[in-house]
């Protein structure tokens, strides 16, 4: 990550994002009208190298992250409609959910964690966007290489006592499977009974197709180079292992066949649904 600029990671989503709702038709999995304008001056750039005709990996990425986007903001309401009134966005990025917030989730308190130099940039976009800071929105500056989760919460209007959804989308396979399981076991111990983490992961490369053998040096020296390196891959068994050591009470994994049966059969995309990623919710 350069100073005074976001992550790589943060940028790509936020690009996908709005090429998701430029190039593939309607319904689209998720309607994300402020991406475009968080990405700043390159912008066009960036949206339309996952334009039609590019590489099939960038196209699949285009419909995966705004159903990953899509998938979190669904547990999110269930867990509103449940009483939950605290969500935590754990490396947030661009993330622009607080901005769309639907009228039906209201009394949502909603608290960002990043690295200060993504918050920094966002914050700056959205004044020079003239895009106002909801009220019920929290940033918290949060360094995770030295600051903990539970630290950089404590110091925040978080409350422990209450329960909590958190969403922690595209960092877990970023992460040594060490550090997963020390963040998974502080937040087991942090949140109270009713809280729930939403999460995606990575499956192992010798379980995928060919195709992905194929692009996985390319990929992986493009990642080194951007200085985020993909490190770890999960499958399912072993994820949901992991989630019951850390101390969550309960793991649910969708299958692929669900997800696509949801999310995929009822939009008109001719791009497949990824094969790489899972998802998953932990319950305390």
């Amino acid at each position: 990550m350069n100073v005074g600029e976001p992550s790589h990671t943060a940028i790509q989503v936020a690009a996908c994002r709005a090429a998701h709702l430029r190039f593939d038709p309607a319904p689209h999995l998720l309607e994300d009208r402020f991406a475009e304008k968080l990405l700043g001056a390159d912008a066009e750039r960036l949206i339309t190298s996952y334009a039609d005709g590019g590489s099939w990996i960038l196209l699949e990425n285009r419909l995966f992250l705004p159903f990953r986007g899509r998938f979190g903001e669904d547990r999110i309401a269930e867990a509103h409609a449940a009483g939950v009134r605290q969500l935590v966005i754990l490396g947030a990025g661009l993330d622009s959910f607080a901005l769309r917030r639907p009228p039906e989730l209201g009394g949502l308190r909603i608290f960002e964690i990043d690295h200060p130099a993504t918050q920094g940039w966002k914050r700056r976009r959205l004044a020079e966007c003239a895009i106002a800071e909801p009220e019920e929105l929290e940033f918290v500056e949060c360094d995770f290489e030295t600051t903990s989760i539970s630290e950089a919460l404590r110091s925040s209007g978080f409350r422990p006592q209450a329960p909590a959804i958190v969403s922690w989308m595209g960092v877990v396979y970023y992460l040594e499977k060490e550090t997963v399981r020390r963040a998974l076991a502080e937040l087991a111990g942090l949140l109270a009974p009713g809280s729930a983490v939403v999460l995606d992961y990575q499956l192992p490369l010798v379980d995928l197709p060919q195709r992905y053998h194929d692009i996985f040096a390319q990929q992986s020296a493009y990642l080194l180079r951007s200085g985020e390196p993909q490190v770890n891959r999960y499958r399912p068994a072993e994820l949901r292992e992991a989630i019951g050591v850390a101390g969550f009470a309960r793991a649910d994994l969708p299958t692929r066949e669900e997800l696509h049966q949801r999310y995929f059969a009822p939009i008109a995309s001719q791009i497949p649904m990824s094969e790489r990623f899972g998802m998953a919710m932990a319950w305390r």
